[in-house]
């Protein structure tokens, strides 16, 4: 009666192999059991992961605050692309900014954030007027007039939302009231520039005779001097955390190799008359017992 194959190839045990291994002559790396991966390890490669996705988005926005510093720059201030804003009403107006450094007032200086320039070109022969006023009196201009208010802004592709608020014409031009905080009107190209303060502020942009119908080619800008040093700053950061990261995962990924087995000489016990020792039966080739 046949023998299961199974009986026939059973398998060495590691001891078996490494001493078959070295008695074969090979080098004792090669006949060292391979070391699982900890739990400890798998958690530092997968926070080094982590680390490395974080680094390169830093990188990323650097990069990019970079781009915009060096490209997008206009006589010093860090410019928008041109827009055309329209309202068939009698003013164009955005409302709620708020400004409040809570009493530091060395953000809003020359070196950081201390102005904002808005650049306005009617279409047509109409003469614009584009103003910066306080919120509260711009209210009080505007509170029975028919105007829109942009809600917000797209730039790809550029979208404007307009909430429309209904009422009448203006009881005067814009350029009559005396609360502006800084203002210019003029055909063709209008350039307001305003040292930013403290106080919740609107922009306002109107026909300079308070008539209906106002669209004007728009861009903004402002200077921002600290830009350059906060994109420096991030991809700095960027890539010591990167770096960091990845040397966390190669370390955490290196293997750490067992103590090397001793290597036994062919050599060893002659001359000393020492008896070598046996020969361990090949088991692969054992029968099993008849059944």
């Amino acid at each position: 009666m046949g023998q299961p194959r199974s009986y026939l190839r059973r398998r060495l045990s590691s001891r078996d192999r490494v001493y078959r291994c070295v008695e074969r002559g090979a080098s004792p790396p090669s006949c060292r059991p391979p070391v699982p991966v900890s739990a400890g390890r798998v958690i530092l490669i997968v926070l080094g992961s982590i680390g490395v996705l974080f680094g390169v988005a830093v990188l990323a926005g650097g990069g990019f605050l970079l781009w915009a510093d060096r490209t997008q720059r206009e006589d010093g201030y860090l410019t928008t692309p041109t827009e055309r804003f329209a309202t068939p009403t009698y003013a164009l107006t955005r409302t709620r900014l708020e400004v409040d450094t809570e009493g530091e007032g060395w953000v809003l200086n020359e070196s950081w954030f201390g102005k904002v320039r808005i650049r306005g070109e009617s279409s047509g022969d109409k003469t614009l007027f584009i103003g910066i006023g306080p919120q509260a009196e711009v209210a009080r201009y505007l509170g029975t007039v028919a105007h829109a208010n942009v809600q917000d802004i797209d730039f790809d592709p550029f979208r404007a939302t307009y909430l429309s608020v209904s009422g009448g014409a203006p009881q005067g031009p814009p350029a009559e009231q005396h609360f502006w905080a800084a203002s210019a009107s003029g055909v063709g190209t209008q350039t307001l520039t305003w040292k930013v303060r403290d106080g919740d502020w609107s922009v306002v942009l109107m026909n300079a005779d308070g008539s209906r119908g106002v669209a004007a080619d728009v861009d903004l800008g402002a200077k921002l001097s600290f830009l350059l040093w906060v994109a420096i700053g991030l991809l700095i950061g960027g890539v010591l955390v990167t770096g960091g990261s990845t040397a966390l995962i190669v370390l955490a990924a290196r293997r750490r190799q067992p103590p090397s087995a001793p290597s036994v000489s062919p050599s060893a016990g002659i001359g000393s008359g020492a008896t070598p020792a046996p020969e361990p039966p090949d088991r692969s080739t054992e029968q099993p017992p008849p059944s």
